[in-house]
């Protein structure tokens, strides 16, 4: 029941409620709550779709610079192989014993004659991956690496290719396009000549450069795009 008021005058008045007492007042109070609430939410799933997107897309950029596990090991012990000079019978590269020890017995071996000097050869195959190894005087005078293929976005593409200039630095490639999935490397009076092969795209497009004293000097490709 509504309370009745009488002035000074003898006037009758019926008293209102405050505003914050009436009924409606407290359900769109409720209502404005719930939307704020809503709208909150709503940016904190966003912000968290966005930081997933951005760890999704951090933790596949760090596979694609993965190796194939299964030849991982093999490319190390390759890359640890270090390259002699022929003409000084190998002086300096890594021994025939040491080579052995890391990569086991050979699957094959052979002699043959490499700028008239008689050079044994060794051969290792593991998952489709070959490397040849050449010993004079059982040092190490040249490696090779064959059938290895980095998992990696393929960055080396037709219009990369066409950029590089004779006399590009072997190491400034590799930073920008990263490892060569097949290299050659051997050492003859003090030249250092390196075949290095990028194999790019699902169809096996290849980019070949070759390298002396680590200034580029020749390239082909096949199949880029």
């Amino acid at each position: 029941m509504k309370k009745k008021i009488t002035d000074e005058n003898g006037k009758v008045y019926v008293e209102k409620k405050p505003f914050y007492k009436k009924g409606c007042f407290w359900i769109l109070a409720v209502i404005a709550i719930i939307i704020i609430g809503a709208v909150a939410g709503g940016g904190d799933d966003s912000s968290s779709d966005k930081s997933a997107r951005s760890s999704n897309a951090e933790t596949s950029h760090k596979k694609d610079d993965r190796t194939i596990s299964k030849n991982a090991e093999l490319r190390k012990k390759f890359d640890a192989i270090v390259v002699g000079d022929l003409m000084s019978n190998g002086d300096g590269g890594t021994s025939l014993t040491d080579v052995e020890k890391s990569l086991s017995k050979p699957v094959s071996t052979s002699t043959t004659n490499l700028q008239n000097v008689k050079v044994k050869d060794e051969t290792w195959t593991k998952d489709g991956v070959t490397v040849t190894v050449q010993f004079n005087d059982d040092k190490t005078v040249s490696k090779d690496i064959t059938g290895f293929k980095f998992t990696r976005s393929p960055k080396l593409d037709l219009k990369a290719f066409d950029s590089i200039a004779d006399g590009a630095n072997y190491d400034d490639v590799v930073k920008r396009y990263g490892e060569p999935d097949n290299l050659n490397e051997m050492k003859i009076s003090g030249e250092t000549t390196l075949n290095a092969t990028w194999v790019t795209g699902t169809k096996g497009g290849t980019a070949t450069l070759t390298f002396e004293n680590g200034g580029m000097t020749s390239k082909t490709q096949v199949d880029l795009k």
